[in-house]
């Protein structure tokens, strides 16, 4: 019973500092929670250019996210999680709009912190949506 208890509590503390980055990060993306939804722009160059994403429309959507968190304050890296939400495994696509046109890619992302949908114009600016969990 004393080893559960502990086990526990090392979860839960480690949980609760993974929550209390999140928080922080959700709320400086959300005006301090005055806002369910933000949209931002980003130039696309300011994405990792070290990465081929030909033909990995996801990828590219996450490290896209992850460039748009970094400019807005938070640490990308402990702030979010792309495999779970709140309510369990997180769903995540992109699809052409239009089958056949790649520049109507669209994607939309799950996390930790809500979910994403971004866009990419037929230049270097990309668009991403966020909006948090209620």
């Amino acid at each position: 019973m004393k080893y559960i208890l502990i086990a526990s509590l090392l979860i839960s503390s480690s949980v609760f500092a993974y929550t209390k980055t999140t928080l922080n990060c959700i709320k400086k993306l959300t005006y301090d929670l005055n806002v369910d939804s933000r949209a931002f722009k980003i130039n696309t160059d300011e994405v990792d250019a070290d990465i081929d994403f030909e033909g990995r429309p996801l990828d590219e959507a996450i490290a896209i996210i992850r460039t748009t968190l970094e400019l807005n304050g938070c640490n990308s890296n402990n702030a979010i999680n792309f495999s779970k939400t709140p309510s369990g495994r997180a769903k995540s696509r992109c699809v052409e709009l239009v089958p056949g046109q790649d520049y109507s890619m669209s994607c939309y992302v799950e996390s930790n912190m809500g979910f994403f949908f971004v866009t990419k114009d037929l230049q270097t600016d990309a668009f991403v949506v966020y909006s948090r969990w209620d």
